[in-house]
């Protein structure tokens, strides 16, 4: 049998993270250590290996199974450790969502037993120890969920003084932003009095072409603005990685509304329906 799981294995090895994370979205997260399990048997300490890992923890804590959590985060944070003493670890994708998901698991393992404080704490010590920007907004976007709600926004424009500001943190790569297009385009026409802000951050991606020039992925960016977001044609949509760093956006798109005062009210690292977007809209608008 140990045999024939080993066969079955080998054509999956490449696909071992989907694998694992279907199994867990499915709730099944015996089959999916199993399958991580083997890959590793298999492939040994590799960075994917170490992804497969991570999102075992995930799946674990989502399960509420913090035991097991705790072990997979030990097992995940002892192959990063030994991982990153290799030459060009940094640019490894599958060592950078493992490291990623380890912190963010724990953070949230922590807030979720009550230790709030611990986890900022731990968020705040890891940020400044990772410059790549994958990592960097990770971290920060799990700082926000437990502290933006309710202080000022970075980043304020001058000219949103005294009205509501729908800030649309997107990426012209992201099919999940080009699905929220129709809904910010309803919304805008049902609430003209909030400023609805796009703002994005260049990733090195431009279709149809290899390795674009920064002035080649800013035409494709547009290309798609012009195609995908029409109806939004007057909502400014500039690039800024310092904001879109300050605001945490490892996923896209995310959803940030600030009251008239300028006070965060929402932050969604997510799409939302425009039901849901209309209802938060009519609580920031209903703020004395």
């Amino acid at each position: 049998m140990r045999a024939l799981a080993l066969v079955l294995s080998l054509p999956l090895c490449a696909a071992v993270v989907p694998d694992v994370r279907y199994k867990i979205s499915a709730g099944d997260l015996a089959s999916a250590d199993a399958i991580a399990d083997e890959f590793c048997r298999t492939s040994g300490p590799t960075a994917e290996c170490a992804d497969a890992i991570a999102w075992l923890a995930r799946g674990a804590f989502y399960m509420k199974d913090y035991a097991a959590t705790a072990r997979y985060l030990a097992k995940t944070k002892s192959l990063t450790g030994e991982l990153l003493k290799q030459p060009h670890a940094d640019g490894d994708a599958f060592l950078t969502a493992a490291i990623g998901a380890q912190i963010e698991v724990q953070a949230r393992m922590l807030a979720a037993q009550g230790k709030r404080d611990r986890a900022i704490a731990l968020l705040q010590a890891e940020l400044p120890k990772w410059p790549a920007y994958a990592l960097r907004a990770r971290i920060q976007k799990n700082l926000n969920l437990l502290t933006l709600i309710g202080q000022p926004a970075p980043h304020r424009n001058p000219d949103d003084r005294g009205h509501a500001v729908l800030l649309f943190l997107w990426g012209h790569w992201c099919g999940d932003c080009s699905g929220e297009a129709p809904i910010l385009v309803r919304i805008h026409k049902r609430y003209p009095s909030v400023t609805i802000r796009a703002i994005t951050r260049r990733a090195g991606y431009a279709k149809d072409i290899e390795n674009p020039t920064p002035a080649q992925e800013d035409a494709d960016r547009e290309r798609v603005w012009r195609e995908t977001y029409a109806g939004l044609e007057d909502v400014a949509h500039p690039v800024d990685e310092t904001a879109m760093l300050d605001y945490g956006v490892s996923s896209t798109p995310t959803l940030v509304l600030i009251d008239h005062k300028g006070i965060v009210r929402l932050y969604k690292p997510y799409r939302l329906s425009e039901d849901a977007l209309a209802r938060e809209i009519e609580r920031v608008q209903a703020i004395p």
